[in-house]
């Protein structure tokens, strides 16, 4: 960038010196001489688009201080230099007092001082636009970070503070010192921690939110506190962060991590019973799967020792307990996979006439013997609706009345009341019968997978039809029991929510 010097001189021979002088010291600078008000005037109207003016002080046509007043009047921060032979020290005064960067007497001997003094000048200004910038980028950062910036005095007098503050904690900033937030009583209180410059602290404070924002709710502040030195008094500096939506967040996350605890608690107990559950009924499974089996293998060595022996009379028994068998495992895996699929399966509920599912209940089973001789009474209202998953539902009150009509003593037909009423917001259907009757003990297992109170021989069956009934309703919302006496009869109960 080329040294633009504005050169004013009424004596054209003391202009060619300086120029020549300046030339020297600083190759390639533009040097425009003026002699003459008009030449002033157009530099003035044109701008004044130079670096450094080196004016003398006595000229014909104005002096040196008019020139020094009308440049600083223009640009405060353009350099100027006196360089005269007539000026007095009062001058130099009086127009250093007016903003005169150097004085240089003009001699020949004081000619070689001229370049010094206009790098002098340079570096001054430079330096002095640097810390302008600074100074400028650094006030508005503090106007528009979002923290409150202010400084107070010693006895807690507020002097300054920005825009944030003022935003954050209301107030009059033409006025600081009437400054009376709750916050500042806070403050004051810190305020003898600060006994030497450069001692520090922070203090946290909930107090009530008087922004508005959240009647009768509060605002949580941060604030920092540092004692310095400013122009030779001690101050103290602070800075204030509204906490407010940090803490509320921290809170939030908080609670969120409590309750994913909580569920990673419970979640962390229900795979533990579902690994329980899920190693009983595997050994339930095993053992009573395997039960026909060996039956089977049982026939089928006593079959081969017939023909070695030729005693082929069991022959035809003997196969047709192995159809038997085979046809009860069949079955069995056939409830297994019902079992299995009411598990896994997605069951929507709808609502549901309860009356209509007890007869497509009972329709199923009229080609059950045992259901055919048994005396079944009703007594479920047509208005009654549940939530539930209709043939789910189904399937839950045909088991319980297979159930009803088979345990029931020798020589002794059923006799089952099937009763539903409303308890609370659920619907509770009740399945009676006049049947064996359970111990107590056995109401907690029975609606286990393959737990059968009773021998094959005596009440057939696969053990898991109730073990169903229990899925299947749980797994709509509902629950499922029992009240059971040993030879009096049983009820049996599920619940369901009320449409």
């Amino acid at each position: 960038m080329t040294l633009t010097i504005l050169l004013l001189d009424d004596n054209p021979d003391d202009r060619a010196l300086a120029r020549r002088e300046l030339e020297r010291h600083f190759p390639g600078c533009l040097v425009r001489e003026v002699g003459d008000r008009a030449s002033f005037d157009a530099e003035m109207q044109a701008g004044l688009k130079v670096d450094l003016i080196i004016t003398d002080f006595q000229m014909r046509w104005i002096t040196g201080l008019d020139i020094l007043k009308q440049v600083k009047a223009y640009d405060a921060q353009l350099p100027v230099i006196m360089f005269t032979a007539t000026g007095t020290q009062e001058v130099a005064v009086e127009a250093m007092k007016l903003g005169l960067d150097d004085y240089v007497i003009k001699s020949p001997r004081h000619y070689a001082r001229l370049p010094v003094a206009v790098r002098t000048c340079l570096d001054r200004h430079e330096i002095r636009a640097r810390a302008i910038r600074s100074e400028t980028r650094l006030a508005a950062l503090l106007e528009n970070i979002q923290l409150g910036v202010f400084r107070m005095s010693l006895d807690g007098q507020l002097e300054e503070a920005n825009r944030a503050f003022w935003s954050m904690l209301g107030g009059d900033p033409s006025a600081p010192q009437g400054w009376g937030h709750p916050l500042r009583e806070h403050v004051l209180a810190r305020l003898p921690q600060l006994h030497a410059a450069l001692d520090s602290a922070e203090l946290q404070a909930e107090l009530p939110d008087t922004s508005g924002e959240t009647p009768g709710g509060s605002r949580f502040y941060v604030v920092k506190l540092v004692r310095v030195k400013v122009n030779g008094h001690d101050a103290i500096d602070g800075i204030v962060e509204d906490a407010t939506t940090l803490r509320r967040a921290s809170a939030e996350i908080l609670r969120l991590n409590t309750e994913l605890e909580r569920r990673i608690v419970e979640r962390t107990r229900q795979l533990e019973e579902a690994n329980e559950a899920l190693e009983t009924f595997g050994f339930s499974v095993s053992h009573d799967l395997r039960e026909p089996l060996r039956t089977i293998q049982g026939y089928a060595n006593a079959l081969r020792q017939d023909l070695h022996t030729g005693r082929p009379a069991d022959l035809e028994r003997y196969a047709e307990r192995i159809d038997s068998i085979a046809a009860r495992v069949d079955l069995m895996v056939s409830d297994l996979l019902e079992f299995a699929r009411l598990s896994r399966a997605d069951i929507p509920s709808e609502n549901v006439a309860l009356a209509q599912a007890v007869s497509d209940a009972q329709a199923g089973l009229q080609n059950d013997p045992a259901y055919r001789a048994a005396v079944v009474q009703v007594d479920v209202d047509a208005c009654l609706q549940v939530r539930a998953h209709r043939p789910v539902l189904v399937q839950a009150i045909c088991n319980l009345l297979g159930n009803a009509v088979k345990f029931v003593r020798p020589n002794t037909h059923a006799a089952v009341n099937i009763v539903a009423r409303i308890h609370g917001d659920q619907v509770r259907l009740e399945v009676q019968d006049n049947g064996i009757g359970m111990a107590d003990e056995a109401r907690e297992r029975v609606f286990n997978v393959f737990e059968r109170l009773h021998g094959e021989e005596e009440y057939p069956g696969t053990g898991i039809g109730l073990a169903i009934v229990k899925k299947g309703v749980e797994r709509m919302g509902g629950r499922v029991g029992v009240e059971s006496a040993p030879g009096v009869g049983s009820t049996f109960w599920i619940e369901l929510p009320n449409a």
